[in-house]
This record gives structure tokens, sequence and C-alpha cells, in this order.
């Protein structure tokens, strides 16, 4: 990408990008200096990693980790580190997709035709059970502090609150207090385990895949199908890194607004790091965070028969914490939890939408304008809110409403991770090369979507014929 001009601008692109304002006249040559990769820069870059993360920390973890470990103590524990294996290069396909060719995974997904686009607006609107799931686990944490509204009263507030937080464009300053209120979740979640002290011989010993309990087939699938999130989180995934203006994406702008762009050596590669830090500093956390809330629920739920279920998810699930610390905790367990909760709806709610959208703009190119891109944007979260009342109302049972959204996501899943791996397989070319996923790699990724799918038969399986 080595161009001339008589005039030339040198920029270091910090990971947040440099200012358009800044920016020199038109025709002139524009030198991008590397991202540096220090703690600071990384902390800077963080944002699509941690985002994906977000999507599943509150049902998966909330929900789907304290049932398991208190209806079977230690059972399906070895399940949360296998999906985690599973799946992980979905994601990282996806994300490195974006960096490389500086465009969404979508643009890839057109290439293989329509097909695509009907099948992910299809999956998009049969998410709403997972929504509404969302929305009613939130709710019964927020029931279980302030019980003046009812379950669904709270829900569906929820719903509606998201929705506009959106759309008045609001939502940097709650971003901040949701990551802190997490980030003092997480801890006290893993503080309650190092406090409850189980014996490592308890658990590691059934980190090796066994047949799951009689009965634990829907728990079986859904925690394979939202461990560490959903796989339609991927193009998500994409798109936010879009908005990142990662890697090559800054560059693919510049030269098409008629610059003429030169790369520092090492800017690609510097790239590479950040967003493999991204990936794996938030997969980590999530996954043990994950592994904690399941072995807590084993120590402290299953000796008493304890299991979240109904309107009454959010007292149990508090109770593991009160149990270790005392009551003063409660409060901070429910503001946590609520935020966990709160950032899953709002971020499907973005990125859900936002897929949705590219889909019908991508079926129908007269609808590429911007008024008819917001006009089905909102629509779409409209729809959601309208659907989601629906099934909150019909029937209020976040942790079972939840657990068929997760079932159906892992159906899902097979296909799209697939779809990932030939997106990057097929459009890589050229310089692209250099940055084309090891052979292993691709093993790896071969390994997850042909895992996906075996699991999907075998739960479909477990739960109609067995």
């Amino acid at each position: 990408m080595n161009s001339t001009a008589s005039t030339e601008a040198v920029y270091r692109e910090g990971a947040a990008g440099f200012d358009d304002a800044e920016l020199p006249g038109k025709n002139q040559v524009i030198n991008l200096k590397a991202p540096g990769t220090g703690v600071r820069d990384t902390w800077k870059a963080m944002g699509p990693g941690i985002a994906a993360a977000m999507t599943g920390i509150g049902a998966s973890h909330i929900m789907h980790g304290p049932t398991a470990g208190a209806q079977y103590g230690y059972a399906l524990l070895w399940i949360i580190p296998f999906a985690y294996f599973l799946k992980y290069c979905a994601f990282e396909f996806a994300h490195r997709y974006t960096l490389v060719r500086g465009e969404s995974i979508m643009e890839a997904y057109g290439r293989m035709g329509n097909w695509p686009f009907w099948y992910l607006g299809f999956q998009s609107l049969a998410n709403t059970f997972g929504i509404a799931g969302r929305a009613l686990g939130c709710a019964a944490l927020l029931w279980a502090a302030f019980p003046f509204l009812s379950l669904e009263l709270w829900a569906v507030t929820i719903l509606v609150l998201t929705v506009a937080i959106l759309w008045a464009g609001k939502y940097a300053a709650l971003e901040a207090f949701v990551k802190v209120a997490i980030i003092v979740f997480a801890l006290a979640s893993l503080t309650a385990f190092l406090l409850q002290a189980p014996d490592p011989a308890d658990y590691m010993t059934r980190l090796l895949p066994t047949l799951p309990p009689v009965g634990a087939a829907l728990l079986f699938g859904a925690m394979f199908g939202y461990f560490p999130t959903t796989v339609e989180v991927a193009p998500m995934q994409s798109n936010w890194a879009v908005d990142k203006k990662s890697g090559m994406v800054k560059v693919r702008e510049l030269e098409r607004q008629g610059y003429k762009v030169n790369l520092a050596p090492n800017y690609m590669r510097n790239y590479m790091t950040l967003f493999k830090r991204d990936m794996n500093i938030s997969y980590v956390i999530s996954m043990l965070t994950g592994m904690a809330f399941l072995i807590v629920g084993a120590v402290v739920l299953h000796p008493i028969g304890l299991v979240p279920s109904s309107k009454e998810m959010g007292l149990t699930i508090a109770t593991m914490y009160t149990e270790t610390f005392g009551a003063w905790i409660f409060p901070v367990i429910i503001a946590g939890g609520v935020s966990a909760l709160f950032s899953t709806v709002f971020t499907y709610f973005d990125g859900q939408a936002r897929v949705f959208e590219e889909c019908c703009v991508r079926l129908r190119k007269v609808w590429d304008k911007p008024q008819t891109r917001q006009f089905i944007y909102r629509g779409f979260q409209i729809l959601w809110v309208i659907a989601g009342t629906a099934i909150i109302f019909g029937l209020p049972k976040p942790i079972f409403v939840v657990q068929v959204a997760s079932v159906l996501a892992l159906l899902f899943s097979p296909l799209l991770f697939w779809m990932n791996i030939r997106a990057v397989k097929d459009n890589f070319t050229g310089s692209d090369l250099e940055f084309m996923p090891s052979k292993l790699m691709f093993a790896w990724a071969w390994t997850g979507t042909i895992g996906l799918a075996v699991l999907s038969i075998y739960v479909l399986y477990l739960q109609f014929l067995s």
C-alpha cells in the first residue's frame, strides 16, 4: 500500500483511532503508524471481545451455571470448558476477518448467495425467546429486591428501557456503571468460590466428558447453546469491530474517501496482538467465572436441594452469596446481577437488530438507505418488545424460557460456524494470506463445527426419542 504525493500527513493510530477532523486534504498521503501494544493500548483496544463476553455472562453464567450446580452438583461442569473450546474459532474467525479484510463478515456471507441472510434473519426472529428469557432473568433479580412490581412488569420495563436508551443514544454513562458492576459481581463470584474452598478433587475429576444425568437433556443442550455465548454473536462481534475501526477497517474507510494510505510495517501485526488479547482475556475470565458460578451452586444450593426457578430465581441465586458473606452482600449481588443481565439484553437488542438490518438491505438493495436502515433497526426492536412481552406474560418462567432459547441457539450454531470458516478461507487473498489461520486452527474450527452438529443431534435424540 505504498503511495507518494507532494504532501504527507503522519498519524499514529491508537486503539480508538484518530480524529477525522485532523485529516489532511483529499489526494494526500496518510502514513499510519502501528498502535502500541502496552497495557494502556490493550485496555483501549478491548471492546468487541468484551461486548461478546457480555452477551453470555448474563444468561449462561447467572442462570445456567447455578441451575446446573444446584440440580446435578459437578456432573455438568465439564460442559463449560468444553463449550468454550468448541466455539472459540467461531468468534476468532469473525473478528479476524474484519481486522484483516476491513469489512463486516456479512460481506463474505453475501458472496455465498442470499440464503445466509434468510437464515440469519430467521434466526434473529427465533431469538425472541432468548431476549424474553434474559429480560425475565433480569426481572427476577429486580423482583427479589423490589417486589412492588410483578415479575412480568419488571421484564417488560427492561425491554422498553433498553429501547429507550438505544434510541436516545445515552448508553455511554450507563455502560461505565455496568462494567464496574459486572466486575464487582465477577469478583464476588470468584471470592465466594475461594471462600467455599471446595476440595479440587471434588470437581477436577468432573472435567472429563460424561453422559448427562437422567432428566438433564434440556439443560445439557442449553449449556452448550449459551456457553460462552451464542454463535450468532460472531457476526455481531464483527460489526462491533467495524465500529471500533480496527485494523484495516480505518484504512479502507480512508481509501474510499480518496486518501492514499501507507502503513507501518508492524501495523497489522500489532493490531493482531491487540485483537488476540481482547479475545483471550475476555474469553478466559468469562470461562473461569462461569465455572465458579456452577461450583458455588453445587457447594451451596445442591446440598439443601434449592434450585433456581420461576420468579424466585433471583432470591435463590442471591442465597449462594448471602450464605457465604452474610446479608450485607445482597444489594451488591443484585446490582451486579441486574447489570450483567441488563448488559446482555442491551447488547443483543443492538447487535441482533444490526444483523437483521443488514440481512434486509442485502436481500432488498433498494432499502440500503440511511432512513430505511434506521426504520428496519428500530422496527425490529419494536417487534422484539411486542413479541417478548407476549412470551413474558404467556410463559413467565425465566429458567425454562432461557433453556428453550439456548437449545435453539445450539441448533443454529453449526451452520453459522461453517459460514465463518468459509468466509476466512475463501476471502483471504494476496497480502491477507499472511494472517490466514494456521492449519491447526482450521482443524480446531472444523472440530468445533462437527462437534456442535453432533451435540445438536444428540440433544434432539435425548429430548424426543430416548
